[in-house]
């Protein structure tokens, strides 16, 4: 009989305190009783979601997350920082082509998502509405498809001339266009040029976050070391700056590094940097635009430079040299928007030729340079505000490959992302079947998923770690939780951390395969605070992410035992099922229904992105025995209108 009562929430106190082991199951059992038939959910599953950076200068898989709030603080110069103190709650990369098309799990308060890229290639943040289940983002759009830009009135480089007090470039290796903002005459289209099918794009987005400090490994002065005669070739992969800047390159014999950049004989590679793509106002950065992302260049040596003679020129570098390059910032006159003026700021790559704001060397690595099979990414920091070291990114391949070899180096067999989030906090009454005074803090668990995967969005492990919090109920309950995977699982960790401690430690877990079930723990009180963490490694890696669904036991003397999960979720095939029926229960295992009551409380919910702020009051033991609605006022209208209204009442 699935009759739903609209009852009023009981308010008042109850004969039975949750926070006493008492005879659990009493009351006469009944095959069928009446109970409520709100789910109590505070999910909406399955949600579309097509995310579609289609618009930007090149598409490629571009790595994403999904915030329920604002992921990102502008600077006043306009650039984006990565907040700290928020999560994402969901991350994925899209198709080479830059779109994604997926289901996701969102809180059901949820009516608009935050998405954002640490890729300096792609639209850093969009936002966009949940409508009827379904999240539709696209990226910026634009009737102007060119990038670079045709002006009435010339342009150039700063670095052509001294006007400034600054060094001065060489424009050996050709001419530019000082109508179009500095688009070059001398592109390469040969084979050593990077194209977006070398995976550079991606490759970078899983070594530097653009919006958050560039991992020490890979920032350093790191100039080229050429072990045997070789050609060179530089990509421009692109830029995500308001800046329009300058690069140049140099070289010079090992052991002989140039003490100034008056001594390097900079050559001018691209005079002007700005692509058109800066993600904060891409309509604005346009206007200053002159290269093209994937735009190459040959450099070329020049034995007698120091004479200022062009004799001898060769596209062949002889063996025993370095080559290096120097960022200048606003370099290029036509500026974006209000960012002008001539700035003194260098980012080389050899140490000491660094300059800040002020003209004045420094020390401080202001490049980041890695190896990415037989390619060499170097990005730029352009300026003081940041060090995110990806406002301006090129590429460089030898030939022979292995003529330079010095630089750090990434497997890109190991080419996967890693991730972790909250997924929200369980909370259960321990005396089911029997009433209780729903308070529901007797077990309260956070619960975080986290996995491994690749560009595909192929997983190939999955970690499922649950952290209990502080009450006072007496009882003994085991905490447990149920996997449901399409995995054929390899191999297994078990780790965990107790309160205070920073490292997780290995550690053994009970596991019951016939129901893939795995025993955290007999008794939440014994440490409370502890995460358990359960980290599973696939033989061949999975397309849909698993689901853990908590619960709590307790095992019985006869082998069986009790549980507890949320409501209408099915119990391990180790239930007593003797609790059925009794008491408060109106469980009808012969209909599939578990875990339901008459009444507008629970047994135990799942709260979907629920944190320990939100949860402060139901946490605190001065509500013990207090039930939920008396904490929270918008709890009694969730419920009465079946989930309709007051979704977010436990975050209020």
């Amino acid at each position: 009989m699935w009759k739903k009562l609209l009852g009023t929430t009981l308010i008042a106190a109850f004969a039975l305190s949750s926070c006493t082991d008492k005879d659990v199951y009493q009351g006469p059992k009944e095959d069928e009783k009446e109970f409520n038939t709100f789910p109590f959910s505070t999910v909406q599953k399955d949600v579309n979601l097509n995310v579609n950076y289609v618009n930007g200068a090149v598409q490629s898989n571009v790595y994403f997350e999904v915030y329920d709030e604002m992921p990102v603080v502008e600077s006043e110069y306009g650039t984006y920082t990565k907040r700290q103190d928020v999560n994402y709650l969901f991350a994925a990369y899209t198709q080479e082509d830059g779109t994604y098309q997926g289901k996701l799990e969102l809180p059901s308060y949820l009516t608009k998502v935050y998405i954002y890229s640490p890729a300096f290639f792609a639209q850093t943040l969009m936002e966009a509405n949940v409508v009827d289940g379904s999240i539709e983002a696209t990226d910026n759009t634009s009737t102007d498809t060119r990038t670079i830009t045709n002006t009435s009135t010339p342009y150039d480089s700063y670095l052509v001339s001294n006007r400034y007090g600054n060094e001065v470039w060489k424009t050996w290796l050709g001419t530019y266009n000082l109508y179009k903002n500095g688009d070059i005459n001398y592109k390469y289209k040969g084979k050593l040029a990077a194209t977006k099918k070398d995976g550079l794009y991606t490759a970078h987005t899983r070594i530097i976050n653009t919006h958050t400090t560039c991992p020490q490994e890979y920032r350093g002065y790191s100039d080229m070391y050429v072990n045997k005669d070789a050609e060179v070739v530089v990509t421009f992969l692109g830029q995500n700056t308001c800046w329009t800047c300058s690069l140049g390159y140099y070289y010079y014999k090992d052991g002989e590094q140039p003490k100034n950049l008056n001594d390097a004989h900079v050559i001018m590679l691209f005079p002007n940097t700005q692509d058109g793509n800066w993600s904060n106002n891409p309509n604005q950065a346009k206007k200053s635009a002159g290269i093209d992302p994937l735009t190459a260049v040959q450099l070329m040596y020049y034995p007698n430079i120091a004479t200022g003679s062009k004799e001898g020129a060769t596209t062949t570098f002889p063996a025993g040299y370095r080559i290096g390059f120097v960022l200048a910032t606003n370099g290029w006159s036509n500026h974006v928007g209000s960012f002008s003026g001539y700035k003194k700021y260098r980012a080389a790559t050899s140490s000491g030729l660094s300059l800040n704001d002020q003209g004045v060397n420094f020390e401080e690595p202001r490049t980041a340079v890695y190896r990415y099979g037989d390619w060499i990414l170097t990005s730029f920091e352009d300026y003081m505000t940041d060090e995110n070291f990806s406002d301006v990114v090129i590429t460089l391949k030898s030939n022979p490959v292995d003529a330079i070899t010095d630089i750090p180096v990434t497997n890109p067999d190991e080419d996967k992302t890693s991730i972790d989030f909250l997924k929200g906090t369980y909370a259960f009454e321990d005396l089911w079947p029997s009433q209780g005074d729903y308070d529901m803090n007797d077990v309260v668990v956070r619960y975080n998923y986290g996995s491994t995967f690749d560009e595909k969005n192929l997983i190939y492990s999955e970690s499922f770690t649950f952290k209990t919090f502080q009450n006072i109920a007496s009882n003994q309950n085991g905490l447990a939780f149920r996997l449901k995977t399409e995995g054929n699982i390899e191999s297994t960790t078990y780790s965990i951390r107790q309160q205070g401690e920073k490292e997780f430690t290995e550690t053994t877990f009970e596991y019951e395969p016939q129901d893939n079930v795995y025993l955290l723990t007999t008794n939440v009180k014994e440490n409370m605070g502890t995460e358990y963490k359960v980290t599973v490694n696939y033989s061949k890696p999975i397309s849909k992410q698993s689901e853990a669904q908590a619960f709590i036991f307790k095992n019985d003397e006869d082998g069986l035992r009790w549980e507890v999960h949320i409501p209408q979720e099915m119990p391990t095939s180790q239930i007593n099922k003797k609790y059925f029926g009794q008491g408060d229960d109106a469980s009808n295992p012969n209909q599939s229904i578990y875990y339901v009551r008459k009444g507008n409380y629970p047994f135990a919910f799942f709260l979907s992105r629920a944190t320990e702020s939100d949860l402060s009051k139901l946490l605190d033991s001065a509500n013990e025995k207090t039930a939920i609605n008396l904490l929270y006022s918008g709890y009694d209208g969730w419920v009465s209108s079946n989930g309709e209204k007051n979704k977010d009442w436990y975050k209020k």
